[in-house]
């Protein structure tokens, strides 16, 4: 009895975003309750520690990594990331964590700034920025102006390495976590402020403020900003000169922990996985409004059984 026991526990990390908590979640739930899985759950920040750790099996899996922030697939992981029958990712690196599969959120990330902003000072793209830096300035900032950045360091989004690369005279302010960020932005809409700030969807944030996006260019291998405006391809160092890459977020695990025939069924269930953005989106609404996650990803289970039904082998 302690055997079988054992075999139908799992160690999985909490993400430190909401989507990413969602994701997981809903993930835990089905194997908890439809396969008799008793999954641990332990905080820990995404990033290069994270991989480092399932690779040494500290924690066996982790959901929601998007490929543009994780530096360290392209080391750990040694497959292709697949979607809806397309490779949109191959890794060569040493096969020390598993691609488990997608999560079936598509991700796209930029910069926003309120529509009431936009509309004020006629900005169409980030090439209109730098003109009306000092609207974006803070006393911290002095004369240039302030970007809400990406909150976390571990999340790799080098983002005043972004700004350095296409000249814009801003800077790039940290603030630790997705809650302290999202704070900061809705009390200056809710004052009628401008801000620029670094933002991803699904985000409820979306759903309750009008934001407008900055363009930044097509994400590509490489491409650096001229003075004539324009973009030409260059080498891999110059990356952050482009936006992100559209993203498909993957759940990914300890290689020795599925391989065992007794995970096997937790193993198949991950590569069906498919969560619609539309369906995490309404979550997060849910969770912003004061619900409980475990109380609202259980209704959605309830809610949507044959969707996820199709998802077990």
């Amino acid at each position: 009895l302690g055997q079988a026991n054992a075999a139908k526990r799992l160690h999985a990390a909490i993400a430190d975003w909401t989507g990413g908590i969602i994701t997981c979640e809903v993930a835990v739930a089905i194997l908890e309750r439809e396969y008799g899985y008793k999954v641990k759950q332990t905080v820990f920040p995404s990033g290069t520690g994270l991989w480092e750790a399932i690779a040494a099996g500290e924690i066996d899996f982790a959901c929601e990594s998007w490929p543009s922030y994780a530096e360290a697939d392209s080391v750990m992981l040694n497959e292709d990331l697949i979607y809806e029958g397309k490779v949109v990712g191959s890794y060569s690196g040493d096969g020390s964590v598993d691609l488990l599969g997608t999560s079936g959120i598509i991700g796209l990330s930029d910069y926003w700034i309120p529509r009431y902003a936009a509309e004020e000072f006629g900005i169409k793209t980030w090439k209109d920025l730098n003109k009306h830096k000092a609207k974006f300035a803070t006393i911290e900032t002095g004369c240039k102006g302030r970007l809400i950045g990406c909150p976390v360091a571990g999340w790799n989004c080098h983002d005043q390495k972004r700004l350095d690369v296409l000249g814009l005279d801003f800077i790039a302010d940290e603030l630790g976590t997705e809650t302290a960020s999202l704070a900061e932005a809705q009390g200056m809409y809710d004052r009628g402020e401008p801000f620029l700030m670094y933002l991803w969807e699904p985000h409820w944030f979306f759903g309750v403020n009008e934001l407008v996006g900055v363009k930044l260019a097509p994400n590509a291998p490489c491409e650096t900003f001229t003075e004539a405006n324009n973009w030409e391809v260059c080498g891999p160092d110059k990356w952050p000169g482009t936006g992100w890459a559209v993203d498909y977020p993957m759940n990914y695990g300890n290689p020795e922990t599925f391989a065992k025939p007794e995970n096997q069924k937790a193993l198949e269930f991950f590569g069906k996985m498919a969560l619609s953005n539309a369906d995490q989106a309404a979550m997060l609404v849910a969770v912003r409004e004061g619900a409980e996650l475990n109380d609202v990803v259980a209704e959605w289970k309830a809610n949507n059984k044959s969707t996820w039904e199709s998802w077990l082998p």
